[in-house]
């Protein structure tokens, strides 16, 4: 997830200026920006080292590369050095983020982050070129056009993923339990991610999709909701929330949807969503619920599973961690760090891991993700008639010769009204089975949480 400071960095190095005599006086006159000077003050033998490197490269290398370059490859090597998310941004490099965070982008639709020296799918967005073609959460991306990308910064591969559409990307890409490389031949389009997707499950109970946090997105949620009540007469029996294969995006957005199902006037001494801690005091984030939810009583079931990360775990810890629901699923991605943009310039600026997030009871995601409350494995059953036929419901009623039910004949109609209804129901219910078995496990949690307020409240 991205937080947004309105910080200039006015270190000399970080500037780009001339090495020569500039970085050395920089060191006897930069002054440190805060009290604690120890570890900010830049020694002037280290600035020395960094000058001795530029200058043999650019006298000795093969052949001539500019300052500019040399500044710039410095930089990107000293922020992928730290961990897989800090990275030097160039001017193009915030434009493609810009377009990300508003919704609209060229590519294939796929969110990475450098592992162990390849590129691991952190998830595919919904609808895109990646999406469609089969690409899935966990795997390896080890070539990109027949190029290696072994030691490759994301920037690169993002670059070379980027461009106009309707260019082939091929992919290489290895994947756990198949015996060789999968090759995907992709076309890049213009990514235009619908954030919120909604359904009917069953009368009474819906089915809302979060593919990726970004602006619009609670803001189309709020939408969905007003529509889901109006649709229902305000007879929701229960909502699933699918965050499944969504990796993330920006904090605020999270907050804002986590807050839309909290109610701070029922969370007693705790109304935390989330809370940050770093190095430095802009970093310590604590964002809070406020009072009313947009589905008050309403029972929540959250689906998430290895491509869930970083904001979407936001969501799912705070729900869990107040009760608010039920998590299903498989544990989720694990990235529990907060990458902060911090300008250098007016055309480039750093995103740097600037904190951990923690769950209103204290947990870090890092590296760990979200445990779902009960654990779903994503398995996919054959479809045969045979299987449909067994999965249908079979009763007393069903036997030769069974005996009648003495209101039988005051009631015929009705039972066969409800038994119809039935039968459709568990129609639709084994249709969701074979296409989806977790939304299918999920929607059946979702029934048993409503027949316990039910009879809680009466």
């Amino acid at each position: 997830m991205f937080i947004y400071r309105k910080i200039i960095l006015i270190a000399a190095l970080l500037l780009g200026l001339n090495f020569f005599g500039v970085i050395t006086s920089y060191a006897s006159t930069s002054q440190p920006t805060n009290n604690n000077t120890e570890g900010t003050a830049i020694s002037a033998e280290d600035l020395q080292r960094l000058a001795t490197v530029i200058a043999e490269v650019k006298k000795y290398y093969y052949r001539e590369i500019d300052d500019k370059t040399l500044f710039t490859n410095a930089i990107s090597g000293m922020l992928s050095e730290l961990d897989p998310h800090s990275a030097y941004l160039t001017e193009q490099d915030l434009k493609d983020l810009q377009m990300e965070t508003t919704g609209r982008f060229g590519g294939l639709g796929i969110e990475i982050a450098p592992d162990q020296g390849a590129i691991k799918v952190i998830s595919p967005l919904d609808d895109t070129p990646a999406y469609k073609a089969g690409v899935k959460a966990g795997d390896y991306i080890i070539q990109i056009n027949n190029k290696f990308v072994r030691n490759m910064s994301l920037n690169e591969a993002l670059n070379m993923m980027r461009g106009p559409k309707g260019g082939l990307v091929t992919l290489t890409i290895v994947r756990k339990n198949s015996p060789k490389p999968l090759i995907f031949n992709l076309h890049r389009e213009m990514i235009n991610v619908k954030t919120i997707k909604t359904k009917m499950l069953e009368p009474g109970y819906y089915y809302i999709r979060i593919a990726i946090f970004q602006e619009p997105t609670e803001r189309d949620l709020t939408k969905a909701i007003s529509k889901i009540k109006k649709d229902s007469g305000g007879h929701i029996k229960g909502i699933v929330l699918d965050i499944r294969n969504n990796p993330g995006g920006l904090l605020e957005s999270a907050v804002q949807i986590a807050d839309n199902f909290l109610d701070s006037d029922r969370l007693k001494n705790n109304d935390i969503i989330v809370y940050t801690k770093g190095q430095d005091s802009e970093t310590q984030i604590t964002a809070h619920a406020s009072s009313g939810e947009l589905l008050p009583n309403v029972p929540l079931v959250v689906i998430v599973n290895e491509g869930s990360a970083s904001a979407a775990e936001i969501l799912a810890g705070a729900l869990q961690d107040h009760k608010r629901a039920v998590v299903v699923g498989t544990r989720s991605f694990g990235k529990g760090s907060v990458q902060t943009l911090i300008p250098v310039d007016k055309n480039s600026a750093i995103k740097l891991t600037t904190a951990l997030y923690y769950t209103p009871l204290g947990r870090s995601i890092q590296a760990k993700g979200i445990e779902p409350d009960i654990t779903v494995e994503n398995f996919q059953i054959p479809e045969k008639k045979s299987e449909v036929e067994a999965l249908e419901r079979i009763s007393e009623s069903s036997l030769i010769d069974h005996i009648q039910n003495s209101d039988a004949q005051n009631s015929t109609e009705n039972n066969d009204t409800t038994a119809n209804s039935d039968d459709e129901r568990n129609k639709a219910e084994v249709a969701i089975a074979y296409k989806d078995y977790q939304l299918y496990e999920a929607l059946h949690i979702l029934k048993s949480l409503n027949v316990l307020i039910h009879k809680t409240n009466n």
